[in-house]
């Protein structure tokens, strides 16, 4: 460095959260919130991203990624996405993930099994608050629409416009 202000480049911690996205929920939204709260770089990894048109996943991945990024557009941040497909083998998976998103810092989620693979991969994990657990997850929001019961709200509204213009078969 020759002294000069501004001849270096201040890295931006980055925040990996993973997730399904089946569909994208007001709890990742909450999760989204805190990385960007902190001021990192969110990189949002698409699990299962081979999946789709299943119960269990019924979004397929660019359906996915159009919910993220139209999500992530009203926020002024820095992030990336990258698909993540299944490999169906927790003892490889987060060797698995690594060679497909560059390097994190910290790693954002709320789910058990994410937690503890990670961290048993030295990795720094931080469990935000969980609000409203019980509606916003996946499998509530998945039934309450195969039910015909409110879900809407349990997601972004920018969400439930894309979810509206899915043909699901």
């Amino acid at each position: 460095m020759d002294g000069e202000p501004g001849n270096y480049k201040i890295e931006m911690k980055k925040g990996l959260i993973l997730g399904r996205f089946q569909p994208l929920h007001m709890g990742h939204l909450s999760l989204f919130e805190a990385v960007i709260d902190n001021q990192q770089e969110l990189l949002v990894c698409l699990g299962s991203s081979n999946e789709e048109r299943t119960k269990r996943n019924p979004y397929s991945s660019s359906e996915r990624i159009q919910m993220i990024k139209a999500v992530l557009s009203n926020y002024d941040c820095k992030y990336d996405i990258f698909e993540v497909p299944d490999i169906n083998n927790n003892d490889l998976y987060v060797k698995h993930l690594e060679k497909i998103v560059p390097e994190f810092d910290i790693v954002y989620s709320g789910n058990t099994l994410v937690k503890s693979l990670f961290e048993e991969a030295g990795h720094s994990v931080i469990v935000p608050k969980l609000v409203n657990r019980e509606a916003w997850q996946g499998v509530s929001i998945r039934q309450a629409m195969m039910d015909g019961d409110d879900w809407e709200m349990d997601v972004p509204a920018v969400v439930a416009n894309i979810i509206s213009e899915i043909e699901l078969s």
